[in-house]
């Protein structure tokens, strides 16, 4: 129930005004996000849909390498998010894991109402299977250790398997969210001289054959399929195209794949696209970009051999290592960047509010789209300012003894 003059009880020496500035007792259960290092970016462009306060935490490094992370916001009975994105450029991937781990371990002892990890690139994502006798299943493992260190729901966008959806452990959540409206609508509005009937969507393998056919149907436009044949025992085989109606008059392709790291198998996919095509003008989009090791000298040699144009990828990852390698190699202008933080901010909201984020109403809308939620998630109850945790200390010794 809201304060009023009525039920407020202040101290004789203080009027009504004063009481008020010092006593406010905020109702359900507000919201706060904190970022982890390397996240800042990300974090600065969903907060500016959401509107609302940053969480504040500091990371000690000690001599021996160990972290001592260390919460600077009261977070009792709050609703807590902590947002991780990869990147490169700032920490190595498994010490931001941890760090993770121990800032989600720090934060469940202050009592929050409710603790989710977004994470939009679930890391280890492609180790889901046991190929051979002896190996992990990492991304079941990883799920495990943030429910252990005290979160009860993950958020992430495009897993690699949808079948991972299946691994989170028991009292926890995993929340997959698609880029592919997003994704849509950076196609239309940057391929050259878009056209529904002279364009079409290839997939790199039978595993994302669903995910491409759902964007060539938001683009309306052809599918095809690249799939790998083997002539005679051994070896990888040759890849073909598959397709079921002609392809003369294509003159944009499209390729979809869910993540371009090392990018050989999109070296294999275009080129097997510009032998049948060779006129063709070819164009990337995958929801991750790693860009590891010697991915730029292979997207440079696509660029110069087979028309390709450019490749695009979501900020699930933070680009800024890629960008600077690609750079090296020429490619500043080949690779492009999709906005995703308004898909994030409306999931977020939503699972604060107890509304669900797999309904066909939220993932129709496209970044461009009016989404009612966030128009009123600054109406949200704010967490006090780090500042205040002296006033809200006294405010809690007042209320007891009240």
């Amino acid at each position: 129930m809201a304060s009023s003059d009525e039920d407020v009880d202040y101290d004789e020496d203080d009027g009504p005004e004063d009481a008020f500035q010092s006593i406010r007792i905020p109702l359900g259960h507000p919201p706060v996000l904190f970022g982890l290092p390397g996240s800042e970016e990300l974090m600065r462009e969903i907060l500016s849909h959401l509107k609302w306060r940053f969480g504040e935490c500091a990371f000690q490094m000690f001599d021996n390498g160990e972290i001592g992370p260390k919460i600077l916001h009261t977070v009792a009975n709050h609703d807590v998010f902590v947002v991780i994105a990869r990147n490169d450029a700032m920490s190595e991937l498994n010490f931001s894991l941890m760090r993770l781990l121990l800032t989600v371990d720090a934060l469940r002892g202050e009592s929050p109402h409710r603790l989710t990890v977004v994470m939009p690139c679930l890391e280890y994502a492609r180790q889901d299977r046991k190929l051979v006798a002896g190996e992990a299943i990492a991304p079941k493992l990883l799920l495990r250790c943030i429910r252990t260190a005290g979160a009860t729901r993950v958020l992430t966008v495009d897993l690699h398997n949808q079948a991972e959806a299946a691994f989170s452990p028991t009292g926890m959540v995993l929340d997959e969210l698609s880029s592919d409206v997003y994704l849509a609508d950076f196609i239309k509005r940057n391929v050259t001289n878009f056209d529904e009937d002279h364009t079409v969507v290839c997939a790199t393998n039978g595993g994302g054959m669903k995910f491409t056919r759902r964007m060539a149907d938001i683009l309306r436009v052809g599918f095809i399929m690249a799939d790998r044949f083997r002539q005679q025992g051994g070896g990888r085989g040759d890849v073909k195209i598959i397709s079921d109606s002609e392809l003369k008059a294509v003159s944009t392709v499209i390729v979809i794949d869910d993540m371009f790291d090392t990018c050989g198998n999109l070296v294999e996919v275009c080129s097997a696209l510009h032998l049948l095509l060779p006129k063709a003008d070819l164009y990337g989009v995958a929801p991750h970009g790693y860009f590891s090791g010697d991915a730029g000298e292979k997207v440079k040699g696509l660029v110069q051999d087979c028309n390709l144009q450019w490749l695009a990828v979501t900020n699930s990852v933070d680009q800024t290592a890629a960008l600077q390698r690609l750079a090296a190699a020429g490619l500043e202008s080949r690779i492009k960047v999709i906005e995703i933080s308004k898909l994030l901010a409306g999931a977020i909201a939503r699972l604060h509010l107890g509304a669900p984020v797999n309904v066909s109403k939220f993932k129709s809308l496209g970044p461009k789209d009016i989404d009612p939620v966030l128009a009123d998630a600054p109406q949200a109850p704010a967490a006090p300012l780090p500042a205040d945790a002296t006033r809200h200390a006294e405010l809690r010794k007042r209320v007891s003894s009240a």
